[in-house]
């Protein structure tokens, strides 16, 4: 997709790419299933701990953002205030994001992790499969019978830039793209907040994850076309 008011970043713009993930990472350090994932990784102190889990949020944007690029998955508002990790079905080219998202992990494990970090996020990623279920919206949309779809896997708003209107900035080209198309949007939540946030942009909650282990709630949202 080529949004108008959009960056569609290219898998060339590593520099675009680095200053995003780093943006993103940060955001989503607040976001609760991220937390959750990385609440494995443990070390001497607390201090050196939270760097650790900032620096992995931002590899796991990085890798997101590179093998997504091709596939046009990643797009950011042209000052840089706001960037969405989303993707239209069509243009993954017969994979599934979940292909994606695993290609990224194996590629952290190999250059990136330890020994040690790569088991722990496995073994928590194992114990969080209950509440991660992130193939939902292939089956949507085939009982919407919908022809594509957008799904979005990150969203995320500069912290310094919140409230000045970026959020509405960045996702109004794909509502408007959606709409024209008649497609439906989907996302997931882990926060009440952001779930009414989404809500006030026009998604409803379908499907609710939970796992008795976790006290956090995977919330399935769709945006049908208008």
């Amino acid at each position: 997709m080529n949004l108008p008011g959009l960056i569609t970043v290219a898998p060339d713009q590593t520099t675009l790419i680095d200053e995003l993930a780093n943006m993103m990472g940060e955001s989503f350090l607040e976001e609760l299933w991220t937390a959750e994932l990385l609440s494995a990784l443990d070390g001497p102190d607390a201090e050196s701990v939270e760097a650790r889990r900032l620096e992995v949020s931002r590899a796991i944007m990085r890798e997101d953002f590179t093998l997504g690029a091709p596939c046009q998955c990643c797009y950011a508002l042209e000052d840089r205030a706001a960037c969405a990790g989303g993707y239209l079905k069509s243009d993954l080219q017969g994979k599934v994001w979940d292909d994606i998202e695993t290609e990224a992990m194996l590629k952290l494990a190999d250059g990136f992790l330890t020994l040690q970090e790569t088991m722990q996020l496995r073994e928590q990623m194992a114990r969080m499969a209950p509440i991660t279920v992130f193939d939902w919206e292939e089956d949507e949309a085939k009982r919407m019978d919908a022809p594509d779809f957008i799904h979005f896997y990150s969203l995320g708003v500069d912290r310094t830039r919140r409230g000045s209107g970026a959020f509405r900035r960045l996702m109004t080209p794909f509502f408007d793209y959606a709409d024209e198309h008649g497609i439906p949007c989907f996302l997931e939540t882990y926060s009440k907040p952001l779930e009414e946030l989404y809500a006030h942009f026009g998604f409803e909650t379908i499907h609710e994850y939970r796992d008795p282990a976790f006290t956090i709630t995977e919330r399935c949202m769709v945006r049908k076309p208008r």
